[in-house]
């Protein structure tokens, strides 16, 4: 990154490594006595969705309850988890574009499906990780 430019999608991914579990404030949705909030960091998600198999799908809510699970949180930040979900995609949108090939990226396509609302956010058109979304479910290969 130069003086005066925004940084790059894998710089933000890159720059995002921690995370942090607070209480969930008396008085949000799905306080009680003793619940903690993850409030998960881009690089998180990267690792998780990249541990996520060929040919399995994760919902952004089933990847926030297991986020939460691996950190002794009662629950991830959804709005949060939605803002490094799409840090994610743009990461693996830009690196592709560079000429990566999507074997070598995080799959956010197991992730991302036609309702997640990081998808609606995304500064390009998706089209190419939703049809390898569907590639990877029907099992081709090509």
């Amino acid at each position: 990154m130069t003086d005066g430019q925004a940084p790059t999608w894998a710089e933000q991914l890159d720059a995002s490594a921690g995370f942090e579990v607070r209480p969930i404030p008396a008085g949000r949705k799905g306080a009680g006595e003793g619940k903690t909030m993850l409030f998960p960091s881009a690089r998180m998600m990267h690792d998780e969705i990249r541990a996520i198999p060929e040919g399995q799908t994760v919902t952004p809510k089933e990847l926030r309850a297991e986020l939460a699970r691996r950190h002794d949180a009662s629950m991830t930040c959804p709005v949060t988890a939605t803002i490094m979900l799409r840090i994610v995609a743009e990461a693996v949108n830009e690196a592709h574009a560079q000429g990566a090939p999507l074997t070598e990226v995080a799959p956010v396509w197991r992730v991302l499906d036609t309702k997640a609302s990081a998808l609606r956010k995304l500064t390009f058109d998706p089209g190419y990780l939703l049809a390898e979304r569907e590639r990877e479910r029907e099992g081709r290969t090509d």
